[in-house]
């Protein structure tokens, strides 16, 4: 269903309701608390498995950890910026921004403590000057939102890369259990900026416009 809501600035074409919105990101809420149930035990199990690898915090599985924190961090700076630029002005749109940042949120404390002492704690300096041109040139709340939603594609990409490279079996599950709701992130946000269908529900997910850690260093 597409809604058409009027406002003083400009009128914005939401191409679903905001009712199919609201549900949509609850659905994704649900996913989201339910993948990490389990995440504390994940996370010890972690711990014992990497403490050899954490000795050299530039590699390993920690080292990947550490790189997604930041990547996890550089999303909620995006969304807060987004949030904080007034283009939004649809409610059940800001209300999307706010969960999905609080998303991204727990998902890079997930992959600190992953991390242990390989963790910043800080957003991907390189990855957040990629991304604020396109901030700074949004002008609608459409432009908004579809930066949000390649931000996510990017995310589920980066940890498809990272399932490649990770060793051990509690790090491959953090990493399974969060690709999922970034790529449902993607899927919503395609549907609020009506994105082609075949583009957001690919046959299967690929490493296509990955976050490179060579390219975008911890830091």
């Amino acid at each position: 269903m597409t809604a058409t809501v009027a406002h003083p600035e400009q009128e914005i074409t939401v191409e679903i309701s905001e009712r199919s919105l609201r549900a949509l990101v609850a659905d994704t809420d649900e996913q989201q608390r339910a993948s990490f149930g389990s995440m504390p035990d994940q996370i010890r199990a972690l711990h014992s498995q990497t403490r050899p690898l954490r000795r050299n915090a530039a590699s390993g599985d920690a080292g990947i950890a550490a790189f997604a924190q930041s990547v996890e961090l550089t999303a909620v700076a995006a969304y807060t910026a987004a949030a904080r630029s007034g283009l939004i002005k649809t409610p059940a749109v800001l209300e999307a921004a706010t969960t999905f940042a609080d998303h991204h949120q727990r998902h890079a404390a997930a992959f600190g403590s992953a991390a242990g002492s390989a963790a910043t704690g800080k957003l991907n300096k390189a990855l957040l000057q990629a991304l604020s041109p396109g901030l700074a040139a949004a002008k609608t709340e459409t432009d908004v939102v579809r930066l949000a939603y390649n931000l996510e594609n990017a995310a589920a990409a980066t940890y498809l890369f990272a399932l490649g490279a990770l060793e051990s079996m509690a790090a491959l599950q953090l990493t399974a259990s969060i690709l999922p709701i970034e790529a449902q992130h993607a899927v919503v946000l395609g549907q609020v900026i009506g994105a082609d269908l075949a583009t957001m529900l690919p046959a299967f997910q690929t490493q296509d416009g990955f976050v490179d850690p060579a390219k975008f260093p911890v830091g």
